[in-house]
């Protein structure tokens, strides 16, 4: 049993608990060794020293610190959650889901402990069990914001349920979490702050993400930032950014101006971007993790719109525009959206490639063909499977590699193998392995990417395509069904996408024996897509510019933009 805390004790702890929220966890960590050096069973201050050694990166000490709690307060939910977060982490998943799942029996109503559930068991391709523990999450407390856009980003990246459901439930997000925002709406009169005959002066635009970090929104955010011209725009960073990593620090040399909004309320957020008199507000996360979509709901900016880090509508009424491409939303779309949508003329993305990519390789034509996959594991669901084995059971000796964090786990690997032999395709067909450095490098052995749907890939199509290896897709109708269907029209390999699973698989055939083909392109994708839209940042930058100019002088004229497509 745990001694009494005194009040030295709690002032000392509080201290700790305050450096490590704000962020800083050398400062947190050192107060709580201070603590424990006079208080070793402080079990309050050992937990907390277990949860700061995972955000620092060191799991394995954080398991065993907390292991140490557990065995002391062996009915402590809070403990068993920070266990299931430190194996998280590490991608020890069964483990994650024991932890959590006896969370959940010491405790039912643990909002937290069903979100982190949920998450593990979304990456795991679980989807209906993931949505499920969401759902409980917000019966309990239906404001937990990040529980609720966890289960639209289900709804949305897993293509689960009608484009009609998609926007109902994106709309219940702006109904349930907009009030605030909605009653001390930011947004600057056209009649008092606009000289309207200023349509060509320099726009201030404004970025907000938790992405600018490490992360795939950033890869392809940044060419875009070096891209702009700034005697057209004057750019602000909203960054979210908990962590601060070396790209962060990149991308604040690359602005005019950086704020970091961590620890910002949303209305205080909100008042800082209506002070810098944004002209228009960009959203890059959508639903995604960490995302300040709340702060969108005061309309501190006369224009929003939403952009690059999110597949689906984000469902808020504040929110003006959904930037896209003519590929990803056809004229014909069946997606639905709160926002107009603003096709820009070209691709929607530019893509940077690794200054440190190995050249591309030329392989022999009379190996064993290799088809891959180095996308995450929650995208293969077993109809990507099933396909996928079609394929290999029509190549005779061809294999299959995949690659990605999860099939670190032995378990998670089991599973796997025993999926494809139900379909008839033998382990001794599959290479599987977990993420490494080498990862680029393992485009060397494969001949053949094969696309996930309908969550299609982003940056591990761009990767393929540079690394000389042709990704073949199939096109769907909603965005994130369509990303490799824009990239592949950018680079002009549109032989590469099928429209329905019986083409895909005979594409997939017609190529695998056309082995000069394969050859040509492996010599040539690179240059091809160098020079191709998919990787031109000026274009990008300027397509953007333009789209930001036509939508402020819509703006200034008084122009009624309806929710009708751009």
């Amino acid at each position: 049993m745990a001694k009494p805390e005194s009040d030295n004790l709690k002032a000392d702890l509080m201290s700790a608990l305050k450096f490590q929220q704000a962020g800083k966890l050398l400062e947190a960590e050192k107060i709580c060794r201070q603590i424990l050096r006079q208080n070793p069973d402080y079990l309050h201050a050992l937990l907390l020293l277990g949860v700061i050694a995972r955000q620092l990166g060191d799991c394995d000490a954080s398991i065993i610190l907390i292991k140490q709690v557990i065995a002391k307060e062996p009915d402590s939910p809070v403990s068993h959650m920070h266990l299931g977060l430190a194996y998280q982490t590490l991608n020890k998943f069964p483990e994650a889901i024991e932890m959590y799942e006896h969370a959940l029996e010491l405790k039912p109503d643990y909002v937290d402990v069903h979100n982190n559930l949920g998450i593990v068991l979304m990456g795991l391709g679980r989807y209906s069990e993931a949505m499920s523990h969401y759902q409980k999450a917000l019966l309990i407390n239906p404001d937990n914001v990040e529980a609720h856009s966890n289960l639209l980003f289900v709804l949305s990246y897993h293509v689960q349920g009608s484009a009609e459901e998609a926007l109902l439930a994106h709309k219940g997000w702006d109904a349930a979490h907009s009030g605030a925002g909605k009653a001390f709406a930011l947004a600057r009169p056209v009649e008092s702050n606009v000289d309207k005959r200023d349509s060509t002066r320099r726009l201030r635009i404004g970025y907000v993400s938790p992405d600018l970090r490490q992360h795939a929104v950033s890869h392809f955010f940044e060419p875009v930032l070096d891209a702009h011209n700034r005697s057209e725009v004057e750019v602000f960073c909203y960054a979210e950014v908990k962590r601060p990593d070396a790209v962060t620090q990149r991308l604040q040399g690359k602005v005019d101006h950086w704020r970091s909004t961590v620890g910002m309320s949303d209305e205080d957020a909100a008042r800082l971007i209506y002070k810098d008199q944004i002209d228009v507000l960009i959203d890059l996360a959508g639903h995604t993790a960490g995302n300040r979509l709340k702060v969108f709901t005061y309309k501190p900016a006369p224009i929003q719109a939403t952009y690059l880090g999110y597949c689906a509508t984000t469902g808020l009424e504040a929110m003006d525009y959904w930037i896209s491409d003519e590929v990803l939303h056809p004229e014909d779309t069946v997606e639905l959206a709160t926002e107009a949508r603003y096709r820009l003329p070209r691709c929607w993305l530019c893509y940077r490639p690794n200054e440190n990519a190995p050249a591309v390789e030329l392989v022999e034509v009379d190996r064993a063909l290799t088809f891959g996959s180095l996308n995450n594991w929650s995208k293969l669901t077993p109809e990507v499977m099933a396909l996928w084995s079609e394929i290999l059971l029509s190549v005779p000796k061809s294999r299959l590699l995949l690659k990605t964090r999860v099939l670190s786990d032995e378990k998670v690997r089991a599973r796997c193998i025993a999926q494809f032999e139900s379909y008839g395709v033998s382990s001794e067909r599959l290479t599987l392995l977990s993420n490494s450095e080498d990862y680029l490098s393992t485009y060397h052995e494969i001949d053949i990417a094969l696309d996930t749907f309908p969550r299609t890939g982003g940056a591990t199509t761009a990767d393929a395509l540079w690394m000389g290896v042709p990704v073949l897709t199939l096109s769907g109708e909603r965005m994130i069904e369509r990303q490799g269907v824009s990239m592949l029209t950018a680079v002009g390999l549109e032989e590469l996408i099928a429209n329905t699973k019986d083409e895909y698989v005979e594409k997939a055939v017609v190529l695998a024996k056309d082995a000069e083909r394969r050859k040509q392109l492996r010599g040539s994708l690179r240059e091809q897509m160098a020079a191709s839209p998919l990787c031109d940042a000026r274009g990008l930058a300027q397509a953007l510019e333009e789209a930001y100019r036509d939508m402020w002088r819509q703006y200034i004229s008084r122009v009624g933009v309806s929710h009708d497509e751009v």
